[in-house]
This record gives C-alpha cells, structure tokens and sequence, in this order.
C-alpha cells in the first residue's frame, strides 16, 4: 500500500492543538533539509532500509558523540519542526516511509505525554505494524475531506494515531519502565559510538557488552531489536562503508591497503564488501570512483 504525498492546509483557519500538516506513504528518496522541516514530522519504517543524519544536534543524549542512525524496518522516529537533517535508502535498496506532519500549539507535549520521545529510534512491536498502517491510510484519506469539520475530525484520527504509535512502542519493549529503557538506549548508542572509533581494530563484542553493563546475550538481543541486525554486522556494515568511500575518493589507496587498514585478509574483504554492495571493491571502484558517497 503506497500513499502519495498529500499536503493537509488548514483550509478553515482553525487553531486546534494537534494538526495534520502532511502525510503519505512512498518510496523513499534521498532528503537533504538543512533548515529542518516547517512541522513536526513522524517517520515510521515499513520496509527496507535507510539512515538519518543529524546536523547540529547537541542537546539530545541519543546523538551526542555522533548524529547518523540507521533506521531499520519496524521503527519509528519523531523530529520537531526546525531540526536540520538528510535521510537517504541504503545503497541499492527500496525503502518504504510512511511519515506525518504535525502542527498544533500543543504536538509537542502530547506527543511526550504519550511516552514518545523525539529524537529517537523506536523499535515498535511487530504486531502492531499492520494497525499502524491502516491508521496512517485512515488520516490520508480523511486529509482530502472539504467538510468544515474536516480539521476536528482529522486532529482526532491523529491522536488515535499516536496512541497507537505509543502502545507499539511500549508493547515492544514489554515490561521495561520507561527509565530503564532510556537507560538501555543510551548503553546501545555508547556500544555503537565505541564501534564507530575503533571499526578497523580487532574489536570484540563481548567486550563492548561488558563495558556497557550487559551480558552478551542480553547485549546481542537489545542491540538486533534497536538497529535491526547483530552488532558483529553493524561492525561489518561500518567496516564496508569506510571501505566504499576510499573506493570512491582514493585512487590511490589499493585493495589489498584497504583490507589492511580494516584488519581483514584481502579475500575475506572482498567477500564481504561483494555481501553488502553486490559488487567486487574493484567493480565498484570502476562504478562509482569519484562519485559523492551517500549515506548507506
């Protein structure tokens, strides 16, 4: 189900405290808005894979020491209005974006009250995804309404919307109090940081479990539901986009240099950068030397 963009104009002037600015559901392109976005925006990943990079963020715990995020399927995210940022699809990948925006002197604080953060990734309950989806058509096809009733009505879809949205949230994390999942994301964001600055040693993710207070089953179990692949493969994934990006700005630097600066074999690196890109490092080389790296 793919659901065009369609802007939401408050046609009668009515001032309501929850509003809907925008909607749809699509193909996701890449995004660069440095300005931010005029209304608060919710992001909900229904297929495929891609990543959003904050610029300038300092004031949130999630983002400080690095402002880019995966954003696996099955997730949410919220951004107030005015916060710059890009988003792009991984590399070669169709992915599927449902979004709203929202205006209303009081979005922010019911969205809060609705245990929904900005500003963070949102692992939401498998179960709840198809709900979601009804929800968000429920508001688009609501949004073309030219009744004078049309805005109250519509700002009431949007509250069950996010009612919704929040016991998805809370559902997925099961009996965890809010605290302790703060708590956890902020170990799962210093788990990914250290990975990040340490990507070409021979990092161990015992270790990183340990130092972030987990066992590493426990570790291994949170870290798949917030990034939506285990940690040895979000190591990897950095490991292949540093890789990518020498490919295609270093012609001087060669293979085999390359698979020495990540601590791989050379035929080990080739096979995993052909695993994530579908390409051999030097096929690449040839595709996209030179060309701007995307975010992946």
């Amino acid at each position: 189900m793919l659901l065009p963009f369609r802007l939401c104009p408050n046609r009668f002037g009515h001032r309501l405290p929850l509003s809907v600015y925008n909607c749809g559901l699509h193909e996701q392109t890449h995004q660069y808005r440095p300005e931010g976005y005029p209304a608060l925006q919710c992001f909900i990943n229904f297929g495929g894979y891609g990543t959003f990079h904050f610029h300038g963020i300092q004031d949130f715990q999630d983002f400080q020491g690095g402002q880019e995020r995966p954003f696996p399927p099955g997730h949410a995210l919220l951004l107030p209005a005015g916060a710059p940022h890009e988003y792009a699809p991984a590399l070669g990948q169709s992915w599927q974006l449902g979004f709203i925006g929202i205006r209303g002197d009081s979005a922010e604080s019911l969205i809060q009250s609705c245990s929904l953060p900005l500003f963070s990734i949102l692992p939401l309950a498998a179960s709840s995804m198809n709900e979601l989806q009804e929800k968000l058509k429920g508001i688009w096809d609501k949004s073309d309404m030219d009744a004078e009733d049309a805005e109250e009505r519509l700002s009431v879809e949007l509250y069950s919307f996010l009612l919704a949205l929040s016991r998805a949230a809370l559902r997925h994390s099961g009996t965890l109090a809010p605290g302790t999942y703060s708590s956890a994301q902020r170990a799962l964001k210093t788990a990914a940081l250290y990975m990040k600055q340490h990507y070409s040693e021979d990092v161990q993710i015992a270790n990183i479990a340990h130092a972030v207070g987990y066992s590493v089953q426990h570790f291994q179990r949170i870290f798949r539901e917030a990034y939506g692949m285990n940690p040895h493969a979000y190591l990897q994934r950095l490991r292949m986009q540093h890789a990518a990006t020498w490919l295609e700005n270093s012609p001087d630097i060669g293979i085999q240099e390359i698979a020495s600066r990540l601590g791989m074999e050379a035929s080990y690196f080739i096979r995993m950068f052909r695993k994530q890109y579908g390409l051999t490092p030097g096929k690449f080389r040839k595709a996209y030397g030179h060309r701007l790296h995307e975010p992946v």
